[in-house]
């Protein structure tokens, strides 16, 4: 039987020396920041972090079951967060490259993903000591998990409870010119050691009414149990909807994946509040036929937020955002997967298989979460690297390539592969046309400069317009009509049709050079100018104005007459909009 080590929840004296130490840690690390070596760098942040979780998980786990298994198991969970902030550390730019922000969208995705990665896992820790033949009780990993966000929850409110009244003291002194308590309570050491003693003693006082955080426990899963029947209708009308309105309008919002994920989350979080520790055997008939259909609908949403990530991902490559979004669409499907089989794989225990999901799943999340924050999957270095294959193959043109995001925005990866395209061979095709763009890049010092010196020397000293087909010519007198700016950095399209039916053609502008653009009608007036007479259509995205020229090529259009006429009286002309 493991020895155990008493560490009594409700001992004042144990919280405290908790958050003494994390917050001298916390204070000695930024204080003593060696800003210009990298390595101790990496050694301070690791060490920070790893007593920080230390830290926390000690206040959570601290009782009568802690013993030996439980030390070691918080001591390993802070060294491999440790490990993983030094990797993160490691990958910052240097002084030298102050301008590269690739090391910083890695740490903000490890400072979010590290909290996420301890809430999952410290009730693993929690949960080990009352296991039953060495396997988790889905029962003690479900009330840990809800207990501890209230418990946090609680500790953050009395710091912030704290800290305004700490402020408020030395506001009110300092109105009758007393500055003494300023410098006492507004310097580098004092907000460390007190906000951390206060936050572990806020831990302790939650844990120590045990009632209150289960009266907020129910009070959540009673609001799950509330707005689980709304969201299952707007599951179950937006799965009906599909059919009839297709998947157009979906690609067309440009961040569908985002909301299909809300809706997934949603419709998991209320079922999950509804089942609760896995124990409900039965709930009304109607609700469970509702909820039932709304989980076999989940992995339909999931298809499409994954083909939604693959379409942009195959049209522009991949960037450390279609990463990030590419793991959650993926654990999004692994949960729709298990929890629609929970209804068709009928059990004693309504929608009992989720149990065992949940935990799988909760542990493919922690490692998922240290694999792209390590070497194996580095969001920087696959982006880098997809980039550059689809430059060196020619998959997209060097002029439209943004050599800057592999300078500024990919960290170290990217400047590695930056280096390989100068190094090319001589011979290579694309070689004489990277010269340019890469020496541009190496003189810019930001990356909003490269992206001014791309947009000047991209700049035509003519409109670049040409029909869709090659059988007219483009009227100098429409060209000179047109702005200074417009269709200078992309070439435009004209398509000639006669929509007003006086057997002369107008001609419809298909611009290409802005990211959102609509249809522009010109026709020529009675003095034999060309005139913008109106729009055709709502704006759409260049992807899709790209499609209506192959289709225009294709011959597939037509004029439609309106159903409705405009309608004259009195000489005032009343026109027909929908």
């Amino acid at each position: 039987m493991p020895q155990r080590i008493h560490l009594i929840e409700s001992s004042v004296l144990l919280y405290l020396v908790i958050g003494f130490v994390q917050g001298c840690v916390g204070w000695a690390g930024v204080f003593w920041w060696p800003k210009s070596h990298p390595l101790a760098a990496s050694v301070v942040l690791c060490a920070m972090t790893a007593i920080a979780v230390m830290g926390l998980t000690a206040q959570l786990t601290a009782g009568k079951h802690f013993n030996r298994q439980v030390l070691v198991l918080i001591l390993l969970l802070g060294g491999v967060v440790g490990l993983a902030s030094a990797w993160v550390m490691w990958q910052m730019p240097g002084s030298s490259q102050p301008s590269n922000r690739g090391g910083t969208v890695l740490m903000t995705s490890w400072t979010v993903s590290s909290f996420v990665l301890a809430y999952i896992l410290i009730p693993f820790i929690q949960a080990w000591p009352t296991r039953k033949q060495g396997r988790y009780r889905y029962s003690d990993l479900y009330r840990h998990s809800w207990d501890n966000f209230f418990i946090l929850m609680v500790a953050a409110m009395l710091t912030l409870g704290f800290w305004l009244l700490i402020v408020l003291w030395v506001m009110l002194f300092k109105m009758v010119g007393i500055e003494l308590f300023e410098t006492l309570f507004f310097n580098a050491v004092f907000p460390w050691l007190s906000l951390a003693m206060v936050f572990s003693l806020g831990v302790r006082l939650a844990r120590t009414h045990e009632s209150v955080i289960g009266a907020l426990r129910k009070i959540a899963l009673s609001l799950c149990s509330f707005l689980m029947p709304l969201t299952a209708v707007i599951t179950i009308l937006l799965g009906g909807s599909l059919p009839f309105t297709g998947l157009s309008p979906i690609w067309d919002t440009g961040y569908s994946t985002p909301i299909l994920l809300c809706l997934i989350s949603a419709n998991l979080l209320f079922v999950n509040g509804i089942v609760q520790d896995g124990t409900v055997r039965s709930l009304p008939g109607g609700l469970v036929r509702l909820y039932e259909l709304s989980m076999v609908l989940l992995p339909v949403y999931a298809v499409i937020g994954i083909y939604s990530v693959s379409l942009r991902i195959d049209q522009y490559g991949l960037t450390p955002n279609r990463i990030f979004l590419l793991a959650l669409v993926v654990v999004a499907t692994c949960y729709s997967v298990v929890y629609a089989s929970a209804v068709l794989w009928r059990s004693a225990v309504w929608m009992g298989i989720i149990r065992q999901g949940n935990m799988v799943i909760a542990l493919m999340i922690g490692a998922l979460i240290l694999l792209l924050h390590s070497p194996v999957l580095n969001p920087m270095a696959l982006s880098a690297g997809d980039q550059y294959q689809r430059l060196v193959t020619q998959r997209i043109l060097p002029q439209e390539f943004d050599f800057g995001a592999l300078k500024f925005h990919l960290g170290s990866p990217g400047l590695a592969y930056l280096q390989q395209l100068k190094q090319l061979p001589a011979e290579h095709p694309l070689t004489p046309t990277l010269r340019t763009w890469l020496l541009a890049v190496d003189e810019a010092t930001s990356y909003s400069q490269w992206k001014r010196h791309k947009q000047s020397e991209g700049i035509a000293d003519h409109p670049l317009v040409e029909f869709v087909t090659d059988s007219h010519t483009v009227p100098q007198e429409f060209l000179q009509m047109l702005d200074e700016d417009q269709c200078r950095k992309a070439t435009c399209y004209l398509f000639p049709v006669d929509l007003d039916r006086d057997g002369v053609e107008e001609l419809v502008l298909l611009n290409m050079q802005e990211r959102w653009s609509v249809l522009e009608l010109y026709d020529v007036d009675d003095t034999g100018q060309w005139v913008q007479q109106g729009r055709l259509g709502n704006s759409m995205r260049k992807e899709q104005r790209r499609a209506l020229v192959d289709q225009l090529r294709q011959q597939q259009h037509r004029v439609v007459s309106p159903h409705y006429q405009d309608l004259e009286i009195g000489g005032e002309v009343f026109m027909f909009e929908r």
